[in-house]
């Protein structure tokens, strides 16, 4: 299955979470988002598609624009990139539709993003075009880059910093 129709399913409707705060085994003062790389890439796109539910957003190396993404990664990528997500000319309408920044206009809860500097995969430039989005619309959003690092933590001290800081900004803006 291309990772397009997976995004599809997952953000096209929210009935499992709630479903979860029906039976109480959510509590919506407490329900926030969380993901790296792929997951961060779903995580920024539900708060821009069903942000109401959460009350944060931690974004670790997602992607914010498929378009932008699909033209950076290195070339010998670019066959597989086009099998799984769709060509940037080809599907330009569909990758936009499907891309977290198309929905920042939407995205009001507080949020922390993270990102290696030297990140290949998800570059830098991915996660900057989501944090000047939010800040030009005077959104609560902090950036956190480590200047050490790629796409994940190699280093064991910054993984520490890391979900310190990611604990620290969720008893901040977590009822």
């Amino acid at each position: 299955m291309r990772i397009v129709h997976i995004v599809r399913l997952i953000c096209s409707d929210v009935e499992g979470i709630e479903w979860l705060l029906k039976v109480g085994k959510a509590d919506p003062k407490k329900l926030f988002l969380m993901g790296g790389s792929f997951g961060g890439y779903l995580s920024l796109l539900l708060h821009g598609r069903h942000g109401d539910y959460f009350k944060a957003v931690v974004d670790l190396y997602g992607e914010s624009d498929l378009i932008s993404f699909l033209q950076s990664v290195p070339s010998s990528w670019k066959p597989l990139m086009k099998q799984r997500l769709g060509d940037p000319v080809e599907n330009k309408e569909r990758l936009i539709q499907d891309s977290p920044i198309t929905y920042v206009d939407n995205m009001t809860k507080p949020m922390l993003v993270i990102q290696g500097k030297n990140d290949t995969r998800v570059v830098k430039a991915q996660s900057d075009l989501i944090v000047n989005a939010l800040r030009e619309r005077k959104r609560n959003v902090e950036y956190l880059v480590l200047d050490d690092e790629g796409h994940g933590f190699s280093k064991k001290d910054n993984e520490i910093f890391v979900y310190k800081h990611i604990v620290d900004f969720l008893d901040k803006n977590i009822i």
